[in-house]
Order: C-alpha cells, then sequence, then structure tokens
C-alpha cells in the first residue's frame, strides 16, 4: 500500500515509492486511487469540488499502462463525493469508468455503490465526521464493491466482523505485527452493503464492465440580470452574506456605496467566523459603476492568502447580489480557483 493522503496520481508517478512497490514482485491486480477532486483545486460557494480529469487522465493511463507491463491487471477505484456535494458523483463516475474503459482496466464500482446507499438506506452513515472520509460502513462498502469487482462474485453472506494489520495513521504505512479490529457492523447493515455493492458490479458487468458517462460542467455562479443603477437605489449601506471561502463558511459582508461628484466611494468589510480570520476593512480603490452593475476588489484577502478577490454585482429589487472569484498559479497545474456569491440588503438609514 502506497497512499499517502492527498496525493494524485501524478505525484505517485513523478515519485519513487509507488514504482519501488510495482517493481518489488508480480501483482496480480493494482489498485489506483487518486486525490478526491483529482488534482484540481476549484472551490464553489467554500465548497471543494471534481470539475476535470485534465490532471488525472494522463497518468491514470501512465500508471494502466505500467501495470501492464509488469504483467498486473489495473483496477480503478472510483471514489464517492464529498457528503456535502453529492452531484460531484457523475464526475467521478466519468472519471474513473472513461479512465478504465480507455486502458481496457476494471473498475471498482465504490462509488456507484456509495450512491445508491445514500439513496436507499440514508440511516447507513458512510462518511466519517469530516464528511470525506468512510466510516467503518464506508470501508466495508468498498472492501464489497473491491470483491464483487475482482471475483465477480456477490459479497452476499461475507464476514462483517474483519481483522486485519493496522494502519499508522502518521507514517501512513501499514503496521503488520498489529492486528486489530478494523471492521465490526450489525449483520443486517453488512447484508445491505454487500447488495448495494453487487448491484453497482452487475450494472457494470452487464455492459461489459462499462457504463456510458459523460464529461460534466464545472459549478460556477450565474450573474443575476440588473436594474439601472442610480444614486437613489445604489447609495448607502449594505449587509449580508458572502458564501466563498473554503473551509470557513458564510461571511458577514458589509458593502458602503455613496456618490462623489460624478464619481462613486465605497467601504468593504468582511467579518469572519469567530477565530478564524481577523475582520477586513477597506476603501475600494477601484469601485467601477455602470449602467446596470458595478465591480471592485479586494487586492489581499485574508480568507484566500491574500489573493486578490474581484466582485462584481447588481441590483435585483431590494436585494444586491453578485459573484466574487480568484485564481492562483499552481505551477503546471490547472490553477486554483475560488467561486462565489452574495446577497444583500440595505440597512434602515
Amino acid at each position: 500500500m502506497v497512499a499517502r493522503g492527498g496525493v494524485r496520481l501524478k505525484d505517485h508517478w513523478d515519485g519513487e515509492e509507488a514504482h519501488e512497490a510495482l517493481n518489488s514482485q508480480r501483482w496480480d491486480y493494482v489498485v489506483l486511487q487518486d486525490q478526491s477532486t483529482l488534482g484540481v483545486a476549484y472551490y464553489f460557494e467554500g465548497k471543494a469540488r471534481v470539475t476535470s480529469d485534465a490532471v488525472f487522465l494522463p497518468y491514470a493511463e501512465k500508471w494502466a499502462a505500467e501495470i501492464v507491463r509488469h504483467g498486473g491487471r489495473p483496477v480503478f477505484y472510483l471514489t464517492w463525493a464529498r457528503k456535502d456535494t453529492p452531484e460531484d458523483q457523475a464526475a467521478l463516475n466519468y472519471a474513473y469508468i472513461h479512465a478504465a474503459k480507455k486502458t481496457g482496466s476494471i473498475v471498482a464500482p465504490v462509488g456507484l455503490a456509495w450512491q445508491q446507499v445514500r439513496q436507499r438506506s440514508p440511516t447507513d452513515d458512510l462518511y466519517y465526521q469530516d464528511g470525506s472520509h468512510p466510516s467503518q460502513a464506508g470501508s466495508y462498502l468498498a472492501a464489497c464493491a473491491m470483491y464483487a469487482a475482482i471475483f465477480h462474485r456477490s459479497p452476499a453472506g461475507l464476514s462483517s466482523h474483519i481483522t486485519g494489520p493496522a494502519v499508522n495513521l502518521d507514517t501512513e504505512k501499514l503496521e503488520p505485527e498489529k492486528i486489530v479490529t478494523l471492521v465490526d457492523l450489525p449483520p443486517s447493515a453488512a447484508s445491505r452493503l454487500q447488495a448495494a455493492a453487487w448491484r453497482a458490479w452487475r450494472s457494470l458487468e452487464k455492459n461489459g464492465g462499462y457504463v456510458d458517462v459523460h464529461p460534466t460542467s464545472a459549478p460556477a455562479p450565474a450573474f443575476p440580470q440588473g436594474e439601472p443603477l442610480s444614486a437613489g437605489n445604489l447609495a448607502g449601506t449594505w449587509s449580508g452574506k458572502l458564501v466563498f471561502y473554503p473551509a470557513v463558511g458564510p461571511v458577514e459582508m458589509v458593502l458602503q456605496l455613496r456618490p462623489d461628484g460624478g464619481d462613486w466611494k465605497g467601504h468593504l468589510t468582511i467579518h469572519y467566523p469567530p477565530k478564524s480570520f481577523a475582520s477586513e476593512s477597506l476603501d475600494l480603490s477601484d469601485l467601477e459603476v455602470e449602467n446596470s452593475e458595478f465591480a471592485f476588489s479586494d487586492p489581499q484577502s485574508a480568507g484566500v492568502n491574500d489573493w486578490r478577490v474581484k466582485f462584481r454585482g447588481a441590483l435585483i429589487g431590494a436585494e444586491l447580489s453578485g459573484i466574487a472569484e480568484t485564481k492562483s498559479d499552481q505551477g503546471g497545474s490547472p490553477p486554483m480557483v475560488v467561486l462565489g456569491d452574495w446577497a444583500l440588503h440595505k440597512k434602515n438609514p
């Protein structure tokens, strides 16, 4: 097992450890799993999203070819969407199934089974408390899907109590000498997970090992069509929520706008949740007001590593609403993209 947290197939390819493991002996099967968002840093409304296989696919192909060259069979571990973004499952399905079909590899349909369980048996909580990693039930479901994919047999009736080598969470290595209980589930829960894994595999098997998948679009905020702006309807103090920053949650946003001769002046305040970051308060040096929209920026926003955040806004009835975005170069990888939206209401004078 070579499975350091957050590592992409690209990182494994560029490093030595995974190659050394592959070269160390003959393997019947080698399981390939990428980082949970496929190595693309894309955030929408504060949540990490799955948007593209641009980083994943080239290295999925490289690893599959290398495994075949060593006499093994590649198995693509089709992972699950995070708890708060179930809609990302379609993008994961496309990435893994497309790569597996292109390389003639096996698909272990963990994410397909996961989706079934979330819909049919929502009381079976598959997630660890972080909403990303698996609980015992999630790990068991993954094992059942892997079993079905490799052996083409139903996992029904297999034990719901499993022991095995521990994993050291500091070194991320197996400890073969330390045997622990890995999973201990009620038989009824195990039976539901076994059935879901088998249904997921059968859905692939009856279609030659794959199902039809299609690329998905990256989520993005829609910019509203606004009303004509004037001193009478735009000037004042507006406050509300900005849903933008990763790992912070909605923040309080206060925007002050006033006409100044033939120009406009503005001030932006952002209040982060307690203990996260110090509040921001700044005059807007680049505020531009046009007929039905306006724009400005925060040149160093604490919630995104002091990067520049661009804002656009419009007036919709009694509400100012708009979008925020920033991008940062990632040195050869797709840029980190952060997108969000905001809605403000005018404070009483």
